[in-house]
Parts: C-alpha cells; structure tokens; sequence
C-alpha cells in the first residue's frame, strides 16, 4: 500500500475501502499511520470478521472504521464461503455450495461509493480469484478512475476471466506490478505481459495497482 501512494499525487486520502479484510492487518495500521480518514471493510467470513472487529476495538480506532460482514460480487445475492487451506484464514474462496461451505451476503461494490472519487479514495482488494466479479459489480465505481491495487494470482481465475478483468480496467491510464514498481501505460499487451508472466508459475502471485 505504502508503495502504491507514492505513485500518486495526493498521498493522505480520506477513504480506504478495503475489500477482503482479514482480520486487519493492511487496514489498522493504514488508519492509525493517518493514510486515510475513514475506511470500509468487507469481510465475508464470520470468523475473520470476529478478530477484525475484536482488533479495530483493541486498537480504539472503531468510529474511523465501517465494518461489513459481507462479500462483493457481479450482484446482490445469496452466496457461499469455502476455506481451502486449514492453517490459512486468508485462503476463502467464493465457490458455488459445496460441502462445509459458510453461507455469506453477497453485495456489489457500486452500492457503497456514492461518497468516493479518484482524488479522495483507494480501493485495496485481495479477494482469492474473485476479483473479476467485483470489478463487474463496480462498473460505477471503476468509471471515476479511483486508484485500485488487487492481487493477481491467475491460478485463482478462471480462463475466461482475464479479458474480463482487463476490460473493467482499461480506462485507466497506468498499471504497475508492486513487486517490480515501475509504471506501465494500459493497455492490453502490458497487462497480458504481466498477466501471463505470474500464470507460468500455479503458485507465482503479485499485487497491481491501476490508477
């Protein structure tokens, strides 16, 4: 995140939306550090949501913070919550119902940033290869350019999905891949580029910032 303001020209920004919690780790020190005024935090697990608030109490910063227990998708629905890996409670996937799946409200993005505009805001995404759906539930919201860093580990998308995560992003002027941090003008073949170099590798994953 740190590394993402610098690329902009207004470095203390009045909302954080911050998508995919956790159990704030990013968010709490990105509040208290005063990068941003306000943040709000989606949260789909149960679990997760319990220690995120728990952690925003502990750290008496709770009337900066609006706390969702919900997850972002292409629509407001009915949706399911799988954790793939036991010792890792950052590794739930949105998955059609399955066994041992929690049951979560599905919301869209545009719903929630009435109030937020590409000078005042930055949207920290890291949603497990559901990205695409949000981006198609925000179509409002990616329209006024605000600054977007999401992680991109194509392992987690499904093959159709790429195009569609490059069309919801190909207004925007620039892409960087933070693990690199040099700046990229959009277009497809630098997104592909990039797309393409972390899909060589099933575990290979990397954090881009559009803006």
């Amino acid at each position: 995140m740190r590394k993402g303001l610098k690329h902009l020209k207004k470095k203390k920004r009045n909302f954080l939306i911050s998508i995919g919690s956790h159990v704030g780790t990013t968010l709490i020190p990105a509040i208290k550090n005063n990068l941003f005024e306000h943040c709000i935090a989606f949260e789909p697990s149960l679990d997760n949501f319990r220690l995120l608030s728990a952690n925003v109490n502990i750290n008496q910063i709770e009337k900066k913070i609006t706390l969702l227990n919900m997850g972002l998708s292409d629509k407001t629905r009915k949706g399911y919550l799988k954790l793939f890996h036991p010792n890792n409670t950052g590794d739930f996937r949105v998955v059609k119902k399955a066994k041992n799946a929690e049951e979560i409200k599905l919301n869209i993005l545009d719903n929630f940033t009435s109030k937020v505009n590409k000078n005042n805001s930055l949207i920290f995404m890291d949603a497990q290869g559901h990205e695409p759906e949000i981006f198609l539930g925000g179509r409002k919201t990616l329209k006024k350019k605000i600054p977007i860093i999401f992680e991109l580990m194509p392992s987690l998308i499904s093959k159709k999905a790429p195009d569609g995560l490059y069309h919801s992003i190909k207004h925007y002027q620039n892409l960087i891949d933070l693990r690199k941090n040099k700046i990229l003008k959009m277009s497809r073949m630098n997104f592909f580029k990039i797309y393409n170099e972390y899909e060589k590798n099933k575990s290979s994953y990397t954090d881009i910032m559009v803006f």
